[in-house]
């Protein structure tokens, strides 16, 4: 089964930007070890409004991006991000096509 990419595009509630990656760094932190099946993720910031994000987590599947998904744990960790955004993200969930590295 080819890779799974979930992006999303948000914007940290006024104040908070600091607090959403920070809130990164947690997930990495705590939900990453013993998570099968993460391979990458990105989080960048616009460089014309520091207040929005775009983020990509892949997955090796679909199947271990649901189990992650699906935990309680990640919609806990979900659940106090929502509470740092002004509003829900936008959400695209892909499969992997193409990919070119260097």
């Amino acid at each position: 089964m080819p890779p799974h990419i979930t992006h999303f595009k948000m914007r940290a509630k006024p104040g908070h930007r600091q607090d959403v990656i920070d809130h990164f760094d947690r997930w990495l932190r705590d939900r990453r070890p013993g998570l099968g099946g993460f391979v990458r993720s990105v989080l960048c910031s616009n460089v014309n409004d520091p207040d929005e994000f775009m983020a990509y987590a892949m997955f090796a599947d679909k199947k271990t991006y649901d189990a992650n998904s699906t935990a309680p744990e990640q919609n806990a960790w979900y659940e106090d991000l929502r509470g740092l955004l002004a509003s829900d993200p936008e959400w695209f969930d892909g499969t992997l096509e193409r990919q070119r590295v260097g």
